[in-house]
This record gives structure tokens, sequence and C-alpha cells, in this order.
């Protein structure tokens, strides 16, 4: 199954180390050429800690890659 940008309004942004959209449907992106769904925040408010979540999940997974594969 493919991730689908929304087509709907974008409620908030945010930046940290890149960019960052909520969507009115709750989805939370990343913006750019190789855009993805981060999460889904029920609160545009609460974005800043979900894209927190986010990055701390993301660095945790990279370190175990680079730890099993040596990368």
């Amino acid at each position: 199954m493919e991730d689908k940008k929304p087509d709907c309004k974008i409620v908030a942004r945010a930046e940290t180390n890149r960019e960052y959209v909520l969507y009115e449907n709750g989805e939370l992106w990343t913006t750019g050429e190789h855009a993805y769904r981060c999460g889904y925040v029920s609160d545009p408010e609460n974005i800043t800690a979900a894209i927190d979540a986010h990055e701390e999940e993301v660095r945790i997974l990279l370190a175990e890659a680079h730890a099993e594969f040596g990368l």
C-alpha cells in the first residue's frame, strides 16, 4: 500500500531539521521530494510534541541499524 498525501487543508506547519505539515484529517507529513506520513495528531497544538516523538523514534531506529549493520 502506498501512502498518498491528503488533499485536505493544511492546518499547521513546523520546521526542525526538516519541514512538517499537519493536515486537517490529523495526518502529519514531512515535506519535500521524499515526503512521508510520520504520524497522526489529534490537536494541532500538539504538533511539536508529535514531531519530537517522531524524530526520537527515527534516531533510535538509525542507531539500531548502525549497531546491527555497522553503517
